[in-house]
């Protein structure tokens, strides 16, 4: 089965949001000593935009599937 051209390019637009928000100038925002919840706000930053990156993806071949 050959996904469509449409789901491709929303993966792709998926993987290069994460190359910009995991490039230095976007990581050293949240580079600092504080905390959220007490976790470094720097791990929730880069776990949270990896989870949301999970979902979409998810979303996208979920939708692939049917």
């Amino acid at each position: 089965m050959k996904m469509k051209r449409r789901h491709q390019q929303k993966l792709i637009v998926v993987a290069v949001a994460l190359f910009f928000l995991w490039n230095i100038p976007f990581l050293s925002i949240w580079d600092k000593n504080l905390q959220l919840l007490g976790f470094p706000v720097f791990y929730v930053y880069i776990f949270l935009t990896w989870l949301l990156a999970v979902v979409l993806c998810y979303i996208v071949l979920n939708r692939f599937y049917e």
